[in-house]
């Protein structure tokens, strides 16, 4: 069997998945914080607890943990928030995998929904596929090939840091979060309706309802979110380019951006939304973890043959 987890700020999801592809079991816990990082402990708990209702199946190959911040694939450190305090100064699959069975692969959660797309989602029969999720930030995850993109760092994918507006050398070192994520997060979002405290979710639902002023803050959103956009397909080409996160994968919104994209760009760009849901940063770990699996037999079986 392989594992897949997601790592969340407030929850972790725990999947396990057999050499087929079939999802065996599934767990869902609260993110355990602390000074002294209780979710190191968390982790390997919940996967071991699914491994022991699953012994029968054999022996578990390989855990993937998708994590919300950059892992280099040089060193795999991770960028992580403050708010887990896990130790910056060592990789988090060497501390994971003390208390597991397995190797441990550790990866964005973002290149993660980008695979689960390639792989399950709209992005099967594709070539290439970029993923953007628009939500709490902005974070993309590449396909090409069939294999993640992740850049030298692993910082492949950072768009919130695009240097965009008029004066970005002036404007960027009084960024909240990064040029471009300050213009399409979700505190971007409020600040366009009311008094800034409406949550996200129930002005796109008084758009839905009729309501003038949030119908234009959801138009200015999309005009914003399709400059980056516009980029992502200038620079990369992918055959798509899929959406996903609370904000991303509402239509209203992927419809909005598709009506901005054409004054930007002399050629069509593909723009879909995400069909797979909130369990795709699993789902991708999985499925990473089985392509990784597979890889590694195949290599070993051309080995044996030489």
């Amino acid at each position: 069997m392989v594992a897949g987890v997601d790592l969340g700020g407030t929850k972790i999801l725990a999947g396990l998945a057999d050499l087929q592809g079939r999802i065996l079991a599934k767990a869902e816990e609260p993110t355990e914080h602390g000074a002294d990082a209780p979710v190191l402990r968390q982790i390997p708990r919940m996967i071991l607890s699914l491994l022991q209702e699953n012994r029968e199946r054999g022996p578990l190959l390989k855990a993937v943990v998708g994590v919300p911040g950059a892992v280099s694939p040089e060193t795999g450190l991770a960028s992580l928030s403050p708010h887990l305090a896990i130790p910056a100064d060592q990789p988090l699959a060497a501390l994971l995998a003390h208390a597991l069975p397995c190797p441990v692969v550790v990866e964005n959660d973002v290149n993660l929904g980008a695979f689960a797309e390639a792989t399950l989602g709209k992005g099967q029969d594709q070539d290439s596929l970029a993923f953007i999720a628009f939500g709490t930030g902005v974070g993309m995850g590449l396909v090409i090939g069939g294999k993640l993109f992740r850049g030298r760092h692993g910082r492949a994918g950072e768009l919130g840091f695009l240097p965009l507006g008029p004066n970005p050398h002036q404007a960027a070192p009084q960024a909240r979060a990064g040029l471009f994520e300050d213009q399409v997060d979700s505190p971007a979002v409020r600040s366009l309706y009311g008094d800034g405290t409406l949550p996200v979710a129930e002005i796109f639902a008084r758009a839905l309802a009729g309501d003038g002023q949030a119908v234009a803050a959801i138009e200015t959103l999309a005009k914003s979110a399709s400059v980056g956009l516009a980029a992502v397909q200038a620079l990369f080409d992918p055959a798509l380019i899929v959406l996903g996160g609370g904000i991303g994968s509402r239509r209203e919104f992927v419809d909005a951006v598709r009506r901005h994209m054409p004054i930007l760009l002399p050629f069509e760009t593909r723009i879909e939304a995400t069909g797979i849901g909130p369990e795709a940063g699993m789902l991708g770990a999985l499925m990473l973890g089985l392509t990784d699996h597979a890889a590694i037999e195949k290599a070993e079986k051309q080995e044996a043959v030489r």
